[in-house]
């Protein structure tokens, strides 16, 4: 019943205020997040391992730094697999560098 009642109420400033929903949504979101940190580190995690985002998006959104964040998949025994870059060219990398 609550629910009904902020839905009504939103509505109304809707009309006559000329408010922004979906602002006021995301601002709350927002504040819920910061208010439940372990909350917005879980959702990045989540987001993390579906592949929707990168690894520096993730720590971002978590609010935390890269390593932080590398510790937090660990702790909770995920395996972040890496691309291996190719020998050859590695090898000719070094190559031009030592030249």
């Amino acid at each position: 019943m609550k629910n009904k009642i902020i839905a009504d109420v939103l509505e109304i400033l809707k009309k006559e205020k000329k408010i922004n929903i979906d602002k006021i949504r995301a601002d709350a979101l927002r504040l819920y997040f910061n208010l439940n940190p372990d909350l917005k580190t879980s959702g990045a995690v989540s987001l993390y391992r579906k592949g929707k985002i990168s690894l520096s998006r993730a720590a971002e959104l978590a609010g935390i730094s890269v390593p932080e964040f590398k510790e937090v998949l660990a702790s909770k025994g995920i395996v972040r697999i890496t691309r291996a870059k190719n020998v050859k060219d590695m090898d000719r990398k070094i190559k031009k560098i030592l030249v």
